[in-house]
């Protein structure tokens, strides 16, 4: 996580499916009132590509500037932004 409450927070992508949202029971619960309780999943496609996808959020999911309408590829170092909580994937 680079901005937000969570920023400095590390998680391991170990090809499972991550949720974000402030559901309790996400994998990465965001304490933001800009997202929504069942906010975006990250995810491996077959290929060993990560995917982002929102989950019909109110005020959406964007992968630098763009708000996603589809799951989308993410590229190492580009900036995923749901309210006010920036994460990026690094290796």
């Amino acid at each position: 996580m680079t901005e937000g409450t969570l920023t400095g927070t590390t998680v391991a992508l170990q090809g499972q499916t991550i949720s974000l949202g402030r559901a309790h029971d996400s994998t990465i619960v965001l304490d933001d009132d800009y997202a929504s309780s069942r906010h975006a999943r990250i995810y491996p496609d077959r290929d060993g590509q990560w995917i982002v996808e929102d989950l019909g959020s109110t005020n959406g999911t964007y992968l630098d500037r763009t708000r996603l309408t589809t799951p989308t590829a993410i590229s190492l170092g580009a900036p995923i932004r749901i309210g006010k909580t920036v994460i990026e994937l690094r290796k």
